[in-house]
């Protein structure tokens, strides 16, 4: 399946988000609203089949990293930015130039984290994307560890949104329990659970911090 979504060519900012996950365009497009940007609207890109062939082969290979990479290279004359929403297959915007403004949403969510003070975990819901996650957080030096919350992919792949939000809170509310000092919600698709803690103990999200970065690289 591939859904494309192309808006006006006449914005000054042409951002292109690549995602895995329908789910995630409303995401983005309520973090472009929030941030004030909802006149410039975003322009999605949906390809589960590589999140699937991923998860059939553990993890992506260097011959589907290859492959999102070429698809990649053909979309940028048409965008001033391209944002990998997809922690999973991430790691490929790692393959381009800092000139070439692909940018992966767990990237800025990543530096954030490192940030903090103390303690820190990185939550993640799909198997799939532990290796990527775990090298990107997980710095020498830094006090950040990352967690799978279990069952919560399953969950969601079923459609059982409810039951995935649920176990995220839980798993965050554990992570304070525990003592860590900052929690970050490492896919995209986990941003909704942010909103149901206080501002003082909101778990970080990667989409605000990604796109701000897209704005900001004009």
């Amino acid at each position: 399946m591939l859904t494309i979504l192309f808006d006006k060519p006449e914005l000054t900012l042409n951002i292109l988000c690549f995602h895995t996950a329908a789910s995630n365009i409303a995401i983005f497009d309520e973090a472009a609203t929030t941030l004030a940007r909802d006149n410039a609207p975003l322009n999605h890109l949906v390809m589960p089949a590589l999140l699937t062939e991923a998860e059939c082969s553990g993890g992506m290979t260097a011959e589907l990293r290859r492959r999102i990479a070429q698809l990649i290279s053909v979309l940028l004359p048409q965008f001033d930015a391209v944002l990998i929403t997809c922690s999973t297959l991430a790691p490929v915007a790692d393959d381009f130039s800092v000139q070439d403004r692909v940018m992966r949403t767990d990237g800025m969510l990543a530096r954030a984290l490192q940030r903090q003070v103390g303690p820190a975990i990185a939550l993640c819901a799909a198997e799939s994307t532990l290796a990527a996650t775990r090298e990107l957080f997980c710095q020498p030096g830094s006090q950040v560890e990352v967690e799978l919350v279990e069952g919560a992919w399953a969950a969601f792949k079923a459609g059982d949104a409810a039951r995935y939000f649920a176990l995220i809170v839980a798993a965050a509310e554990q992570a304070y329990q525990q003592g860590a000092v900052a929690v970050a919600l490492a896919q995209s698709s986990m941003t909704p659970v942010a909103q149901q803690f206080p501002d003082t103990q909101r778990p970080l999200t990667g989409p605000h911090l990604a796109l701000q970065a897209c704005y900001d690289c004009r």
